[in-house]
């Protein structure tokens, strides 16, 4: 099973801004940056979706480029900052933020998720949406549940998540073995 792994285009959210599950808007280049994802993505059978709106656009362009229905999820969503969404990191007080930072596998923000919760429900979605279906296969989410999905697909443990990075509006092709 082929699977393209692709993040959402730029966002139009000034620089050091924290933001997760905050449906934030996409920059004004939107359109091109769209157009340009598109040209490094062959033809799919199944477009799946976070069900954030800069998620969606791209999947919905994709999808009627290739004639198909894209599937949203929740499951593909961002980390949840809870209260820290939309601030500025350099506002978060670094009495909160660092014992996060240390471990956010374990330490959640103010009510927002850890990585474990982000983790299980990714592998949720991966287990019951992407792994029982053949075909090529386009998972169009963010840096975080991106970073989880290649670490199932390739097999690797949850302490490898973030040896790798995917940037604003990247291709980046896996197979699934088997």
């Amino acid at each position: 099973m082929e699977i393209f792994l692709i993040r959402h285009t730029q966002t139009a959210v000034p620089r050091g801004t924290c933001y997760g599950r905050s449906d934030v808007p996409l920059a004004a280049t939107a359109a091109s940056d769209i157009q340009a994802t598109l040209a490094n993505v062959p033809a799919c059978d199944f477009v799946h979706s976070s069900t954030s709106s800069r998620c969606e656009l791209l999947a919905q362009a994709l999808a009627l480029r290739d004639g198909i229905e894209p599937a949203t999820s929740p499951a593909l969503l961002e980390l949840d900052f809870g209260d820290w969404e939309g601030s500025l990191w350099a506002d978060i007080p670094r009495t909160h933020s660092d014992p996060w930072a240390e471990d956010p596998w374990e330490h959640s923000p103010p009510n927002g998720e850890n990585e474990r919760t982000m983790w299980l429900r990714v592998n949720r979605w991966f287990n019951e949406e992407l792994q029982p279906r053949s075909g090529r296969h386009a998972v169009i989410a963010h840096g975080g549940s991106l970073r989880i999905l290649r670490c199932l697909i390739l097999g690797l443990s949850a302490s490898e998540r973030w040896e790798w990075q995917i940037a604003s509006g990247e291709v980046v092709p896996l197979t699934l073995p088997g």
